[in-house]
């Protein structure tokens, strides 16, 4: 894996990993500005712009720990590509565009490391309908810092408020600071 990686947002429906989303009917006027402003089905919640803004807040507080790995944003040819499918939390991946997800369970996130031999190939960032827009910003940086190899939650009260991988807590939006050593640890400074 190289030092810089490179992320990218991808809108996907369960046919195609295209940025647009389909409707068979025309949409009253509030909803179809939803839809084409942030990615919003119709009387659903927004996708895009909540995402946007939590994918520079994850890039910006990763780079900021002082490890080896620094992120930057390539919609591209992303090392990273993060998908928004268009499935609901608790299902099975349909839509990704990688034969291997295919089928395979998800909750409302999740990250996927494909390595060979140890060393990560890629890792696809996948969001489902599910998720409640107060929950983007923790999950896209744990998500993000998980496809980087760090990929086991932690139980447990006493990391609720001090770990992004805490299994029971979305509190945090920031990296703690046993998840920033764990980081460094993981790709040293040089």
């Amino acid at each position: 894996m190289r030092a810089a990686l490179a992320l990218s947002l991808a809108l996907s429906s369960a046919v195609s990993a295209q940025e647009f989303l389909a409707t068979d009917t025309a949409l009253a006027d509030n909803d179809f500005y939803r839809l084409v402003a942030c990615a919003a089905p119709p009387k659903g919640n927004c996708k895009k712009t909540r995402a946007e803004a939590s994918l520079s807040q994850a890039i910006d507080e990763i780079n900021a720990a002082g490890t080896a790995i620094q992120l930057t944003r390539d919609d591209s040819n992303p090392d990273f590509p993060i998908l928004f499918l268009d499935i609901p939390a608790r299902s099975t991946i349909q839509g990704s565009g990688f034969q291997v997800l295919e089928g395979k369970s998800i909750s409302g996130a999740g990250a996927r490391v494909l390595a060979k031999n140890g060393m990560i190939l890629k890792s696809v960032i996948i969001f489902t309908t599910g998720l409640e827009k107060r929950a983007f910003e923790r999950l896209m940086l744990e998500e993000i810092t998980q496809g980087l190899g760090l990929m086991t939650d932690i139980g447990g009260p006493y990391y609720e408020s001090r770990s992004i991988f805490s299994q029971s807590s979305n509190a945090l939006t920031k990296l703690g600071k046993q998840d920033i050593i764990a980081l460094g640890r993981h790709y040293p400074a040089r």
